[in-house]
């Protein structure tokens, strides 16, 4: 009983650690974000390798091509809630910068199907 009960607090443990950090999920504000242009537009140049960081976009940064690679597999619910509306958003009205980060993410456009649905699905 005892083993048993180790080896389930040893897989919940690993499990928790396999999610995604992240310091900018706590209190960020996704429209916030989206009408700052300034901040938005930082935040985009970092992504693409076009302007300075900050350490919490840089550690999205990080992340980003596994998160495209395992269709977000180690990302929260928090974290997948704020990509889609980001995603969707930035899109919608930012569609140069958009296909600026397609282009660097996704260049072979392999990810596209995986991420169109992940966009879709509730």
């Amino acid at each position: 009983m005892k083993v048993a009960i180790i080896v389930s607090m040893l897989v919940v443990a690993a499990c928790a650690q396999d999610k995604y950090k992240s310091d900018l999920e706590g209190d960020f504000d996704v429209t916030e974000l989206l009408n700052n242009e300034r901040l938005l537009l930082s935040y985009t140049r970092c992504l693409i390798d076009k302007g300075p960081c900050t350490p919490e976009v840089k550690a999205v940064k990080d992340k980003l091509p596994e998160a495209l690679a395992t269709k977000c597999a180690k990302c929260t619910d928090k974290q997948k809630e704020l990509g889609k509306k980001l995603a969707v958003e930035l899109k919608r009205t930012h569609p140069a910068v958009w296909a600026q980060l397609v282009a660097k993410y996704d260049p072979q456009g392999q990810h596209q199907a995986a991420f169109q649905e992940f966009l879709t699905k509730q």
